[in-house]
């Protein structure tokens, strides 16, 4: 069983007040809010075993460490499993994983707990920022799952996770998606699964229902909130371009980004 801690969306107001506390790596952007929203969300402890999933390249592990003393971890294959030439692109994983002797690394994706060699029931904390968008729907309930065994009782989990407005596609788009939210809980799993990533509302809903989690869900994760809040952060311009350009998108029209914030605490 889990508490909900916190199930919202980035907003401006917050990071306007990550700004003036000069809070670490904050930008105006997503991982400009999502870096500064994690490390003020709890009250980080000295010898807390902290997993960061598909931390990359990632220098927050080694802040955690150096910081709050924490024991960190982190779960990623740097494409090596499926030879993605993507993650090259950075330079050596392997050369970075030895210049990062204070974290523990992992060449594993989550989801596959048989084959797994992370330490099930030992993680106080487990963490990530725009990681889970990537994952394909198909394989979430299987990553919440793993997730769900890896975390200690009374342990937290808190993820950050890209979401694509609606309004993205215009009127038509954002009434389909209002409509898919509607009928979103009627969805057999496996078809849930797969357009879970469709609304905000959808990816909550999934990551519950494999948590075992039942949520009365508010207007704030709504299509309608997400496209007219003037309050609800999007990526900025600037950085939208470096995303799309370091990532090979064609089409710059229409993608705006938000992230949905999810923080549990799973019952002692």
């Amino acid at each position: 069983m889990y508490q909900v801690i916190e199930l919202s969306l980035a907003d401006l107001p917050r990071l306007y007040r990550y700004h003036q506390q000069e809070l670490y790596n904050v930008r105006f952007s997503l991982k400009g809010f999502d870096y500064p929203w994690l490390l003020t969300a709890r009250e980080w402890k000295r010898g807390e075993r902290v997993l960061d999933v598909g931390a990359a390249y990632s220098t927050l592990p080694v802040y955690f460490h150096q910081n709050f003393g924490c024991e960190m971890w982190a779960a990623d294959d740097f494409g090596m499993t499926s030879q993605e030439q993507f993650w090259e692109r950075s330079g050596s994983p392997r050369e970075f994983i030895e210049s990062q002797p204070d974290v523990k690394y992992v060449l594993e994706r989550l989801g596959d707990p048989a084959n797994s060699s992370l330490p099930e029931g030992t993680f106080d904390v487990i963490y990530s920022l725009s990681v889970l968008e990537h994952i394909p729907g198909a394989s979430l309930p299987a990553v919440w799952r793993h997730m769900d065994r890896l975390l200690k009782p009374g342990g937290e989990l808190l993820h950050a996770v890209d979401i694509h407005f609606p309004s993205n596609g215009g009127l038509g788009k954002t009434l389909v998606a209002m409509a898919f939210d509607l009928i979103y809980p009627l969805l057999p799993s496996p078809l849930a699964a797969a357009k879970s990533q469709g609304t905000p509302k959808a990816f909550a809903r999934l990551a519950f229902r494999n948590l075992g989690l039942r949520y009365r869900f508010g207007s704030d994760l709504s299509v309608l909130n997400l496209a007219l809040n003037p309050e609800v952060l999007a990526e900025s311009y600037h950085y939208g371009l470096k995303r799309m350009e370091k990532d090979g998108w064609k089409d710059f029209r229409y993608q705006r980004l938000g992230s949905l914030l999810i923080h549990l605490k799973k019952a002692a």
